[in-house]
Formats: structure tokens, C-alpha cells, sequence
């Protein structure tokens, strides 16, 4: 059984959001990035043979759509999130408890005065991400769960990761964290 908390934090927030934005939709998110950046390079063909100066202006101007347009949507997103938090101060006051098991987990989540608490199988765990600096557990289409590793050992994090291994597929990992966490454990007990 492994116990972790986790406070949120409008930061992390901020992360998740834009990890889901960028990285955990997949292609998704460059839909229209890319549709403009093809647009740019057929009116870049088109001023190269007709040699029209309109179309290469154009050309300029759809790439930099292209690039400004991820982070336009980043920009909209963190003053979205930002007017949320304000809206909901208790989000900044919760604080979730995780309790893992073999089978799940147990997850009580704490504001204020009110305490609401959940068993969570990992059967009904969409996906679990790990990233350098956290885990975040899907469980619903946008229902996401936190956990900073800076609120835990190494040693829980690799703990963590073998208990998400049972989902398979669904637990992208990051094998190469894994690794770091042993040598550092095994440096750290030759030093000590």
C-alpha cells in the first residue's frame, strides 16, 4: 500500500492543461496549426512558379499563423483557467489523498470541511501519464488527477509506476525516469 497527497496548485493546473493540450490529445492539437502551415507552403509553390510577390506575402503570413496559433491557444487557455480558479477559490484549498493498492486506489478529497471519498479500480482508469515531475491519472473524459512527485520519494515513484503497470497500454511510463530513480537510489547507498 502506497499513501500520497497532493494540494492543488493553480501552476500545476497550467501544466496539466497545457500537457493535455499538447501532448496527451495527440494530433488533435496540430490540426489547424498544420492545415495552415500547408496552406503557407502551396502559396510558397505558387509565388516560386508565378513569381507573385501577393503570394509570398501570404505564404509569410499563413506561416506565422501557423506557429502563433499553439500559442494563442495556450495564451486563452491560462486566462481562461486563471478566471476559473477565481471563481472557484476552493480549488487552490483541496487536497486529495491517495492510498493505492493492488487492485486501485483510494482517493479522499478534502475542502475545507468537506471530505468526499472514492474507490477508484484501475479498471476504470482511462490512462496514466508520467512525466518528470508528476503522474497525471485520467479518469473520465476530463476528469484528471495530479500528483506531484515533489510530494514523494524516488523510491514511491517507482513503487507508483509498478502499480500502474497492471494498465498496460494505458500507463504511458517513463522508462528512462525509472532508471535515473535506481541509479540514483543505488549512488545514494554507496554514498551513505
Amino acid at each position: 500500500m502506497i499513501e500520497v497527497s497532493h494540494k492543488n496548485t493553480l501552476q500545476e493546473y497550467k501544466k496539466l492543461c497545457a500537457f493535455h493540450m499538447f501532448v496527451a490529445r495527440g494530433m488533435r492539437a496540430y490540426i489547424f496549426p498544420a492545415f495552415f502551415f500547408i496552406l503557407a507552403v502551396c502559396f510558397l509553390v505558387i509565388a516560386v512558379f508565378a513569381g507573385s510577390g501577393v503570394c509570398y506575402a501570404a505564404a509569410a503570413i499563413l506561416f506565422v499563423i501557423s506557429l502563433l496559433l499553439p500559442l494563442i491557444t495556450l495564451y486563452l487557455q491560462n486566462t481562461k483557467i486563471e478566471k476559473n480558479i477565481r471563481q472557484n477559490p476552493n480549488y487552490t484549498k483541496t487536497e486529495q489523498v491517495y492510498r493505492f493498492e493492488e487492485s486501485g486506489f483510494h482517493l479522499r478529497i478534502s475542502i475545507g470541511d468537506r471530505v468526499e471519498e472514492h474507490d477508484i479500480p484501475y479498471a476504470q482508469v482511462l490512462r496514466v501519464y508520467e512525466r518528470k515531475k508528476y503522474f497525471y491519472i485520467y479518469i473520465g473524459g476530463s476528469q484528471v488527477l495530479i500528483l506531484s512527485k515533489d510530494n514523494f520519494s524516488a523510491e514511491t515513484a517507482n513503487e507508483l509506476a509498478f502499480s500502474f503497470r497492471v494498465l498496460g497500454k494505458r500507463f504511458r511510463e517513463k522508462k528512462k525516469l525509472r532508471i535515473r530513480s535506481s541509479e540514483a537510489c543505488r549512488q545514494e547507498k554507496k554514498d551513505g
